[in-house]
């Protein structure tokens, strides 16, 4: 296998930023989402917990919002260090370890398969990483650690795209899923609302590439260099259009830092030019027995992982069924299903306010659709988790989640805590006496209505939750 010595290096400081904005984003919201006053108390989630191999986190020792804070910048400087080169493995094992203690307490706030991937990433990336506190010209890492990483960028493609025939969505098999994709994404781009606007047929064309990325490409991979450019810009085009019709917070970055191992250092070195370091020893460093050990463990794990999309009415044996629990758990080998269901239709909650139930203002939130004349924003690759959270909300009909029914509650009681997830709140100096979820089906615009109206989005009322009276809260002790 060619040598990876300079795409090592450029992976893991790329990955050092990828953990950075992990961590900073946390660190705007996460005393929202599970603080002490927050929407999933982590305080709450561990009491009902069995322990620390039912919860590995951290926070068993303290989870008040100020260690939460510190947590998150700890990690965010944790990232800055392996972005520089400063202890790869140490700080690798200490991001892992960090990560894993916020998606654990961070409940379905942090269950997304991007959490996953870079939990899986930093675990494997161990095995690339060179030792000591400032490694200066390693060696080479071993074709072994190598596979492991090329593994990861292979079922991450090839497990996303057998999901889409597994599952037996139509739209996927018929080749229409994009017509609906730019305008149901959980948070849209406008430039998803310009994609969204193509003829049908360019629709379909796009399909098709998505399961030439996803089921063809990733079998060059392990082919000669003019076929692995081949696969790694085809791969990165596809990734780039994500970016651009939708926020998907840092999964689209981490997969493109993911695809230089498709590249060899010489590939990567005619991009870079002069910016590439020139090493004097490329030879690998030998493989360690955790490795030889590990490395076949891991790839046999994944496989595991995936078994039930393909034979989906077996049941596992009970102790194949335990060792999945266990990696379930800890999140770091993962099988991936990106996109396998399309949603057709796209249904938003907005919350109403009133002061006297005769006269209703909506609360805005920052990134999710509401108003109609507001552009769909760019925000990835920060992820804002609840505005995120609240497009599953209707998937099933009515709304109904822990969280949200505590955001509601919150927003008659002490609504100051919750005030930052909102670009209008029509209620800043005090409380409303009651509250109510208006639901709505949103459709984008066509070109000839965005040029009359301005309007990016249109939207049709299907009805009203019941109001929730803010006395009936107060009164609580």
């Amino acid at each position: 296998m060619s040598d990876r010595a300079l795409v090592r290096d450029l992976f893991l400081r790329l990955l050092g930023v990828v953990f950075v904005v992990a961590f900073l984003s946390l660190l705007a919201q996460v005393t929202v989402l599970v603080g002490e006053h927050g929407l999933l108390p982590a305080r709450e989630y561990l009491r009902t917990a069995q322990g620390f191999l039912d919860a590995p986190t951290v926070f068993w020792l303290g989870c008040g919002d100020g260690t939460l804070r510190a947590g998150a910048v700890l990690g965010a400087l944790l990232g800055v260090g392996l972005a520089c080169g400063i202890a790869p493995r140490w700080c690798l094992a200490a991001l892992w370890a960090l990560y894993l203690s916020y998606v654990t307490i961070g409940q379905e706030f942090l269950s997304f398969q991007w959490d996953n991937l870079l939990l899986e990433s930093a675990l494997l990336a161990l095995f690339v990483a060179p030792g000591g506190i400032r490694p200066r010209a390693p060696a080479a890492p071993h074709p072994l650690a190598v596979f492991l990483m090329l593994w990861l960028v292979f079922r991450l493609h090839v497990e996303s795209g057998a999901a889409k025939l597994l599952l037996g969505d139509p739209t996927w098999r018929d080749l229409t899923a994009m017509v609906t994709y730019y305008e149901t994404a959980p948070l849209a781009t406008w430039v998803g609302w310009y994609a969204h606007q193509m003829p049908l047929w360019a629709h379909k064309v796009c399909g098709f590439y998505m399961y030439v990325v996803e089921l063809g490409l990733p079998l060059l991979m392990w082919g000669p260099a003019p076929a692995r450019a081949v696969t790694f810009v085809g791969m990165l085009v596809m990734q780039i259009g994500v970016i651009l019709t939708g926020n998907y917070g840092f999964f689209n970055y981490l997969s493109i830092a993911l695809l230089l191992f498709v590249l060899d250092d010489r590939q990567v070195a005619r991009v870079l030019g002069r910016l590439a370091r020139t090493r004097a020893d490329t030879t690998p460093r030998p493989a360690s027995p955790v490795l030889l050990v590990g490395a076949p463990l891991l790839v046999a794990l994944s496989v595991l992982q995936f078994a039930p999309f393909l034979t989906p009415s077996r049941r596992l044996d009970p102790l194949l069924f335990r060792v999945q629990r266990v990696l379930d758990t800890y999140r770091s080998v993962n099988a991936y299903h990106l996109f396998a269901h399309m949603t057709l239709v796209r249904r938003e909650a907005v919350i109403e306010g009133s002061a006297d139930g005769a006269t209703w203002q909506p609360y805005e939130f920052r990134y999710k659709p509401g108003d109609v004349d507001r552009p769909p924003p760019f925000v990835a690759p920060h992820q804002p988790r609840v505005d995120f959270q609240l497009w599953f909300l209707l998937l099933g009909g009515r709304p109904g989640a822990r969280y949200f029914d505590t955001l509601l509650q919150r927003l008659l009681t002490e609504p100051a805590t919750f005030q930052p997830l909102f670009a209008r709140d029509p209620f800043p100096d005090a409380p409303p006496q009651l509250v109510r979820v208006a639901i709505y089906r949103y459709r984008f615009t066509d070109a000839r209505t965005r040029r009359a109206t301005g309007a990016w989005w249109r939207r049709d009322l299907e009805g009203y939750s019941r109001a929730l009276d803010a006395d009936r809260f107060r009164s609580r002790p």
